[in-house]
């Protein structure tokens, strides 16, 4: 199910495209109340989807409810379909050519930076998420997933606990090594032709490695209860929690997204087009 997510979000198909029709220069507006809770309708040819945009991802929430605002997904299809996991949407060309087999590597021209705080944010069942590049160092613009696994079992939760744990030290590694990028450049170019440079360059990453890894001692992550508890009693998809950004949640409208994910599909794509009609923000009272 992850290597489904990569192929569209890592599938080095990253075109520039216009984000809205006729408008090259487009960006994401404001968001009018940045302190409240936002919800949007998803308005789809199975039925009506209820999301929750969470306020603690600004970035994502803010670039959703522009694109929303501008009608950039009516009228697209779920392209990618993991059997009762997860569906999938964004392409702007499914609109137009909604049966191109292609359909998942086109992206708006510009990516968002990363919100992940699986402490905060997990892909519980109903998660609201966006695919990403370079392993969730960035977002991708405008595709997004949401989970419908109802089954994980005890060992899938405790595997992505120290994949998140793996990736802090990687975040740390990353944070660590800038002052001495010159230097890690200078001997990774040399050690292409002289061995010495290249065992030094080496030793020199694993001592800072070592030293990311030390930092995080004692610091390993670990999910809640309340967490653990819903990834085993409601379902999700805690492998992702790694490397993208869950912003929001499904309030209504679940069995529409098991009825999405359940329908027949060939090589991840649905035999029969679901289509979102349009996607509207809304307030809570709606």
């Amino acid at each position: 199910m992850v290597a489904l997510l990569l192929s569209c979000s890592e599938s080095g198909v990253k075109q520039e495209v216009k984000p809205v029709p006729g408008d090259k220069n487009w960006r994401p507006d404001s968001v009018e109340c940045p302190d409240c809770d936002q919800y949007v309708l998803m308005s789809t040819s199975r039925g009506n989807v209820k999301i929750k945009l969470y306020r603690e991802t600004p970035l994502h929430r803010q670039n959703f409810i522009s694109l929303v605002m501008s009608g950039y997904y009516d009228g697209q299809i779920f392209y990618r379909v993991v059997p009762g996991a997860m569906i999938q949407a964004g392409d702007y060309t499914s609109i137009k050519y909604p049966d191109k087999r292609d359909i998942g590597v086109n992206d708006v021209d510009y990516t968002i930076p990363s919100e992940i705080d699986p402490a905060k944010r997990t892909h519980k069942r109903g998660a609201l998420a966006a695919a990403s590049y370079n392993r969730g160092e960035y977002s991708s613009g405008s595709h997004f997933y949401i989970v419908s696994n109802k089954k994980v079992k005890e060992s899938e939760v405790d595997a992505a606990e120290r994949a998140y744990t793996k990736e802090l030290v990687n975040i740390r590694f990353r944070e660590i090594q800038k002052p001495y990028s010159k230097e890690l450049t200078k001997l990774r170019v040399l050690g292409e032709e002289d061995n010495r440079k290249k065992e030094e360059y080496k030793a020199r990453v694993n001592e800072l490695l070592a030293e990311a890894r030390n930092q995080v001692k004692g610091k390993e992550f670990h999910y809640t209860k309340a967490q653990r508890n819903a990834f085993l009693n409601e379902g999700g998809m805690p492998a992702l929690d790694a490397h993208y950004t869950v912003f929001g949640e499904v309030v209504e409208g679940m069995d529409i997204v098991d009825a999405i994910s359940w329908v027949s599909v060939y090589e991840g794509r649905p035999r029969e087009n679901v289509f979102i009609k349009k996607i509207t923000v809304i307030n809570d009272a709606q």
